[in-house]
């Protein structure tokens, strides 16, 4: 082989291997459409993780308000009243945490009465030793306390309510009350029927004894899910309703919430999830009526 042949096969070897070279080769739309494939899987995934935590959470709620109602049945069935409204000298002969037998302070009439019975959201008196009670006869687990004679905002952060309430496992700062909606209550028109109720809402702590409440708090599609889980799907009817924010006397926990475009009750009175934006908004706080011993409005307990 001459020189000349040698160094015309040496720069065609040359040419070929930089044009073939992997370094300066482009995607091919294979390897384009395999990019994004696996793109959209890990968007779809993370999106799909966030989804199953959302069910979870809703579904670890109603298990929550289950295990309440079972509790509540039990205690009413053994002790002979509810939780909270146990006649004192029952209360005391049992060990339990006790009021002194007067309105509201352990009196056996079927209603969970705060301290003050002019206001649904104050935490004392019944209110308070409903939870204690039922955690102290180990129908529930915690150790909460029916020390509640609060005066001022020392409590008003998040997590402070922790000695005194259940938290709901929805999210953090959300706790699990409990009320009762009766004829003298505060409220305006229209009031949910008369009644015990659990109240899901973000509570940031007590002053003057009431609530420091935060009502928007669930979004429209946990409480659909909620809703339609455990009654008919409807935020004004049933025993899963969406109710008033407790600030008195624009509106009250023993009202129905008002319907509106940027509300947790559309117009049309079903939940606000047409929209993504309001769907998944915090928005909505809920009132759950008690399975157990239901107050006919005469005010006398029905049985279990």
């Amino acid at each position: 082989m001459n020189k000349k042949t040698a160094d015309t096969i040496s720069t065609y070897s040359d040419i070929k291997i930089r044009r073939y070279s992997p370094a300066t080769r482009g995607f091919t739309l294979v390897q384009v459409a395999i990019v994004l494939m696996i793109a959209g899987l890990l968007v779809g995934s993370m999106f799909m993780g966030e989804e199953l935590v959302v069910i979870y959470k809703v579904h670890a709620q109603i298990s929550q308000i289950g295990a309440f109602d079972e509790a509540v049945a039990t205690f009413n069935e053994k002790f002979e009243g509810l939780p909270g409204d146990l006649l004192a000298v029952m209360a005391e002969r049992q060990g339990l945490p006790a009021g002194d037998g007067t309105p509201s302070h352990g009196d056996g009439d079927g209603k969970i009465s705060p301290c003050n019975l002019g206001w649904q959201w104050h935490l004392g008196c019944e209110t308070a030793l409903f939870w204690s009670q039922l955690s102290v006869s180990g129908m529930i687990p915690g150790n909460y306390t029916a020390d509640s004679r609060f005066t001022d905002n020392r409590l008003n952060h998040v997590n402070a309510m922790d000695p005194y309430l259940p938290r709901s496992p929805l999210m953090e700062g959300v706790y699990v009350a409990i009320w009762s909606s009766v004829a003298n209550q505060p409220s305006p028109k229209p009031q949910l029927p008369y009644g015990n109720y659990y109240e899901i809402s973000r509570i940031m702590g007590v002053a003057d004894e009431k609530f420091v409440d935060d009502s928007k708090a669930l979004t429209p599609e946990q409480s659909y899910d909620i809703d339609r889980k455990m009654d008919d799907g409807l935020p004004l009817s049933g025993r899963v309703v969406v109710n008033g924010e407790a600030d008195w006397p624009k509106d009250a926990w023993g009202t129905y919430a008002k319907p509106g475009v940027s509300s947790c009750v559309f117009t049309d009175e079903t939940y606000n999830t047409s929209y993504i934006l309001r769907a998944h908004a915090p928005l909505c706080h809920i009132a759950i009526a008690l399975e157990c011993c239901k107050k006919q409005e005469d005010g006398t307990q029905s049985k279990p």
